[in-house]
């Protein structure tokens, strides 16, 4: 099973649980991007609640392929997104066993937002301990701007999709399945429950045990077997 679609900053848990539930994830790097989408912000757990963080864009860009948008690199934006992942995550259970392999990310500069916000996926799914094979839809032949281009150059009978999200028109043939999504409640670092958090949330409070927790939003009215293991049964 093949989901595809376009890469975001640290994503949430729902985008994370499509990674989780196919085999094959294509990050839709060639597709638009969107002003005042996930597509280079992401939402952190704080004291007060919660907070964006926003990699600043060069110029207007909107509907321009994603692969062609610039950074801002005048600013600090790595220095004050990775002080903000300490300061609200460094007392978590286990920000500090994920710190060596995380920090990287802000060491590195970033001039295109692509490369960024695909590696934040990538990294995500490390973190989560997700054995989904991730590719870029750039390194497609072509390379494929739509839905349907990237399920011919696969070659794909069935796309996996999030829930609400009506694809355009497909080759003949290509099947649907949508992953409905209902956000669980777990501990979080600071007082009371904040939904729609980068799912680096979870897997810096629990650990190994977050994969298990994502999976559990996944509802079993349109969600199937998970390619990667037996979901764990729903309880109380």
């Amino acid at each position: 099973m093949i989901a595809v679609q376009p890469p975001e900053y640290f994503p949430r848990l729902k985008y994370m649980a499509v990674v989780q539930k196919v085999d094959h994830f294509i990050l839709a790097d060639t597709f638009p991007y969107r002003r005042q989408s996930f597509q280079n912000r992401s939402k952190l757990r704080s004291p007060q609640g919660w907070h964006w963080i926003t990699i600043p864009i060069f110029g207007r860009r909107n509907g321009a392929p994603l692969r062609e948008i610039e950074l801002e690199t005048g600013g600090r934006w790595r220095e004050k997104h990775w002080r903000s992942f300490l300061y609200n995550y460094r007392t978590t259970k286990y920000f500090e066993f994920f710190e060596a392999s995380f920090r990287p990310f802000f060491e590195q500069t970033w001039t295109r937002l692509s490369p960024c916000v695909c590696r934040s996926v990538d990294l995500l799914a490390e973190l989560l301990g997700l054995q989904t094979s991730i590719m870029r839809a750039s390194e497609l032949d072509g390379p494929p701007q739509t839905l349907g281009g990237v399920a011919r150059a696969l070659d794909t009978e069935l796309l996996c999709v999030p829930s609400g999200h009506a694809p355009e028109s497909l080759p003949e043939g290509v099947d649907v399945q949508a992953v409905a999504y209902e956000h669980p409640t777990y501990r979080q670092n600071f007082e009371e429950f904040e939904p729609g958090m980068s799912a680096a949330d979870l897997a810096f409070n629990y650990g190994p045990e977050a994969r298990r927790i994502l999976a559990r939003g996944r509802t079993p009215e349109a969600d199937g077997p998970d390619p990667h293991g037996p979901r764990p049964r729903e309880t109380g």
